[in-house]
């Protein structure tokens, strides 16, 4: 099974391939937002040939709004199966949850079942996926049936429970052996404090999912000794000044700043998905899919026990 990467803040309209095509169990997440003056978007899952397999279409405009599917062949659209439910609000953020079954795409909107769509041209002919209309779309991504993906769905309006708290543990794979299973945390409040319960020889590995407000200056997240107070890994990117500063405080007093980048992953009203893995020698941070910087131990790693997140962030998701 190909590995398709999380795409990160598409432009819209968008299309691109489905590595390794549809099968069944496959799911397609794409988290986003519907304009404030938004008509209409689509979502299009397209075949080789250019049939359009699954048309699902969202219509403020109309005189109730409505959620139009369809299928089109040879140039030619079938019968439409409308749905006068508005799972989606102008103005606010969505996760959209397709998966692919045997019969049908099962299709959950905010942690919500929503409706099925039978298949009326063989899923396995699915190539392409299209995106269009009045919205802004943060992150796709493909899950499930042996894709592993780097990108979570931001869990938007989630309901603590819901399917897609299952979909984030079969994204993010098997607990690691000795552990009962990381810990998934949605929607918390910033500033956020959580204390990382793990035995001495369980690597660190933590996976922060959230969006940058569009007015922020700077937020950082710690990995901390809960006893001594020392900070181990201060990361602390600043917006205004377009630095990533990481640092180590000891005692009360901060080291040496380590600012090389490459480039800055972070930007003002842009999401993003940061990882940081504990390596032999040193923390290894990716942002959105990307190597960033590796930040050598000041501090042994076997005494983080605290994570902190605060600042100009807002946090969907935290995994640890």
């Amino acid at each position: 099974m190909a590995l398709q990467q999380p795409i990160m803040n598409p432009t819209i309209p968008f299309s691109g391939p489905i590595f390794g095509g549809l099968v069944e169990g496959k799911m397609l997440l794409i988290q986003g937002q519907v304009g404030s003056q938004g008509k209409r978007f689509a979502v299009n899952l397209r075949c080789a040939n250019n049939d359009i397999a699954f048309h699902f279409n969202p219509r403020f405009d109309e005189s109730c709004p409505v959620v139009v599917c369809n299928t089109e062949q040879g140039g030619h659209w079938g019968a439409e199966e409308r749905t006068y439910v508005m799972p989606f609000q102008r103005s606010t953020y969505f996760e959209m949850i397709t998966k692919v079954q045997g019969h049908c795409y099962q299709v959950a909107v905010n942690g919500q079942q929503f409706l099925e769509y039978r298949h009326r041209v063989p899923f396995l002919s699915v190539q392409i996926l299209e995106i269009s209309g009045d919205l802004t779309v943060n992150c796709i991504s493909f899950t499930g049936a042996g894709v592993n993906p780097a990108c979570a769905p931001p869990p938007y309006g989630m309901v603590p429970g819901s399917a897609s708290s299952v979909i984030f543990h079969q994204m993010f794979g098997p607990p690691a052996p000795g552990r009962k299973g990381p810990v998934t945390v949605s929607n918390p409040c910033v500033p956020f404090q959580a204390a990382l319960l793990r035995g001495p020889h369980t690597p660190l590995k933590i996976t922060i999912v959230g969006n940058v407000p569009s007015n922020a200056n700077r937020f950082h997240v710690n990995l901390k000794n809960a006893l001594t107070g020392n900070t181990a890994l201060h990361i602390n990117p600043r917006l205004r000044e377009g630095a990533l500063v990481r640092n180590t405080q000891t005692s009360g007093s901060w080291g040496s700043e380590e600012r090389h980048v490459s480039t800055m992953p972070f930007a003002a009203g842009q999401a993003f998905q940061m990882e940081i893995k504990g390596m032999a020698t040193c923390y290894q941070v990716m942002v959105n899919g990307r190597h960033v910087f590796d930040y050598n131990y000041r501090i042994p790693d076997n005494q983080v026990d605290q994570m902190e997140i605060e600042g100009d962030v807002g946090v969907s998701y935290v995994q640890y």
